[in-house]
């Protein structure tokens, strides 16, 4: 049989699958938590011998509700060989693959209740085959992702704990009108920590548009310049910001980030990797 099925209770499935690890682990989860991690880090028997590669989403939106925790993914730098982490917006994929051998798609997100209290449920892949295509597609995403180091992390481990400070002095009901805007002042310094390491992450802007384009074009054959723009707006809304116009004597050439996927579009067509046909506002892009 090339896959077998995992249902509820869920966590000695999950932790005897992990425990199969030798020399590789890479795991999708949008959200993980400190307790998830705990059962992550019990299941591995020998750490210093792995390499792991997480795929989340570290968003400033899931730091605040609490659901994916800053300090849960430093705990996971201790005792690894190596850790590579990736924060994604919009991930939805629950995925974790060992060795390249073996893989576990399932609706459990890498926290308590994931792995302890829902009902969830999941497949496990023993296709070597369709293990390798799986193990692609996640690290395809991982690509597109903010690359976080240990240093990001702790200094956005150090903004989570001020908003946990806030909301505890809230639900005391004290009366701080100053509660408020520290808690928007505390969000807005992971925005621009986060924003800050992806224009910093060793990538630049055109090289990013460039690989999602061929990505993109790659998976659907042809798409308009719209349907471009808009899947790059789904997938980096950090990099995407409406609000931000490029202006050059006074003159409103339209959206920053539009103008940057022009010229990413413009670069890939000049070297020859795709190609276009139709009129200005109404192309086609395909692959060359």
């Amino acid at each position: 049989m090339c896959f077998r099925l995992i249902k509820s209770p869920f966590e000695n499935d999950f932790k005897t699958f992990l425990g199969k690890t030798k020399k590789e682990l890479v795991l999708s989860s949008p959200y993980i938590n400190e307790s998830g991690v705990n059962i992550f880090l019990d299941s591995i028997y020998d750490k210093s011998k792995v390499k792991v590669n997480i795929l989340t989403n570290l968003s400033t939106k899931n730091i605040v509700d609490n659901v994916t925790q800053p300090t849960a993914l430093l705990k996971i730098y201790n005792g690894f060989r190596e850790i590579n982490i990736s924060s994604l917006a919009k991930l939805h994929a629950k995925v974790y693959i060992i060795d390249g051998a073996l893989a576990m798609i399932t609706s459990a997100n890498l926290t308590y209740s994931g792995i302890k209290n829902n009902f969830e449920y999941g497949v496990v892949i023993e296709n070597s085959k369709v293990v390798r295509l799986v193990k692609k597609d996640i690290l395809n995403y991982a690509n597109f992702g903010n690359i976080i180091d240990r240093n990001l992390l702790e200094k956005i481990n150090e903004e989570s704990k001020k908003i946990e400070r806030i909301k505890t002095k809230q639900q005391q009901k004290l009366k701080n009108t100053d509660l408020a805007k520290l808690m928007r002042q505390t969000e807005e310094n992971i925005n621009a920590y986060l924003l800050e390491n992806r224009i910093k992450g060793g990538k630049t802007i055109n090289e990013i548009f460039s690989n999602t384009i061929l990505y993109l074009l790659s998976k659907h054959k042809q798409l308009t310049t719209d349907e471009i723009n808009n899947f790059i707006q789904e997938i980096y809304p950090d990099i995407c910001d409406d609000s931000i116009h490029r202006v050059i004597n006074g003159q409103d050439f339209g959206k920053f980030w539009k103008h940057s996927v022009r010229n990413a579009q413009t670069s890939l067509k000049k070297n020859g990797l795709i190609n276009n046909s139709g009129k200005p506002k109404h192309q086609i892009w395909f692959l060359t």
